[in-house]
């Protein structure tokens, strides 16, 4: 499955775009511009849910539960669908192949290094390259820095990772409530936690399970706390599937074709390859891996609207490298030179549909 971007989440962010009074590249869904409109909230809280995909809601919570009954419908993410590339195109309402922002792990000319864009770190060298570094290189703005150039109040909400952020799932909806009785009209709240949780103990675990329940009970229990006139849509950047299998590149003959190591993520992996190999290395992979990923070449992705439908970002092919390898089933691609005592046991960035998937939960006070 691949993203169809006239009915994908970016659609959901140029609904809200427009009712705020914002152009947006991308058509507004229909059916969520409807609900604005007959709703007419005077804010918006959207609260994103890191990895909490609409088919992890669909197997794990209860129909009569607080989510289930409040979801309008779900919608696929973007592509590649991964936190980086999700989160930045909600934040801004542009395609991951517009802005650039396409994963973890993106190989940079000016360093020579592969530089982590969220960190300014270097993901292999672990070289400190400040955090403005790609923000110089791929500047976005977001949906709340161009209503306050527009003199409309907005705002982020951090999540446990940041020092400004809420530490548990409670300080986060209490947030929120806080913020509705403020003078934003348009609120982004970001939680971080349950994709993290599983990518530690997977996806199909009690306790990652139990964490999910406990989201849910907390927006329920607080709900009615709200402001009146806030409408609440809660979304996902994607979900996540189980791994079955590790692949490490460095300890497979991949390794010989390559003049650096890969990049991007682990389920939407970017191989620099060499010039002399590239038939070679196609042949190899799709005699040993195509049961597992779809290959294609620089050029392939370049010509699709995988990554979007706008014009390309200059430095998309810098990114992708020669050839991306996108994960279908339940196992990934690393590059280790060194044995790693993490492994991920959930993940996500591949086109599983588990992964794609999301929902469009309101709730208007």
């Amino acid at each position: 499955m691949f993203v169809n971007y006239n009915d994908c989440i970016l659609n959901i962010v140029a609904a809200i775009r427009n009712y705020l009074g914002l152009p947006s590249s991308y058509s507004a869904n229909a059916y969520f511009a409807k609900e604005l409109a007959i709703k007419k909230p005077e804010r918006i809280i959207l609260a994103l849910i890191d990895g909490m995909g609409s088919r992890l809601i669909d197997r794990k919570l209860a129909d009569d539960g607080f989510f289930k009954q409040h979801q309008l419908f779900e919608i696929s993410t973007v592509f590649p669908s991964t936190t980086t590339a999700a989160t930045t195109a909600v934040e801004n309402g542009r395609s991951p192949n517009e802005n650039g922002w396409v994963g973890w792990n993106q190989y940079f000319k000016e360093v020579d290094d592969f530089v982590v864009p969220f960190l300014g770190e270097g993901y292999y060298s672990k070289h400190d390259y400040g955090y403005d570094f790609v923000r110089n290189i791929l500047p976005v703005t977001t949906t709340a820095d161009e209503l306050m150039a527009k003199g409309i109040q907005a705002k982020k909400i951090e999540g446990s990772f940041s020092p400004i952020g809420a530490k548990d799932i409670e300080e986060f909806v209490d947030m929120i409530i806080k913020d509705s009785y403020s003078d934003n009209r348009y609120i982004y709240a970001y939680w971080d936690k349950y994709d993290s949780l599983m990518h530690k103990i997977g996806v199909d675990n009690e306790e990652s399970d139990a964490y999910l329940r406990q989201i849910e009970a907390v927006f329920a229990r607080r709900i009615n706390e709200l402001n009146e006139g806030t409408m609440l849509v809660i979304v996902a950047d994607h979900g996540l599937v189980d791994i079955k299998e590790e692949i490490n590149v460095y300890e497979t003959p991949l390794n010989d074709f390559l003049i650096r190591p890969t990049a991007v993520e682990p389920r939407a992996t970017a191989f620099y390859v060499k010039e002399a190999c590239k038939a070679d290395f196609a042949s190899y992979f799709k005699s040993h891996y195509e049961d597992d990923f779809i290959l294609l070449t620089k050029e392939q992705v370049l010509n699709s609207h995988l990554f979007g439908d706008h014009k390309n970002h200059e430095r998309l092919g810098d990114f992708i490298g020669d050839f991306m390898a996108i994960a279908k089933g339940h196992k990934h691609f690393v590059y280790h030179e060194q044995p790693s005592s993490f492994k991920f046991l959930g993940a996500h960035a591949g086109c599983h549909i588990d992964e794609l998937m999301i929902p469009v939960i309101t709730y208007t006070k």
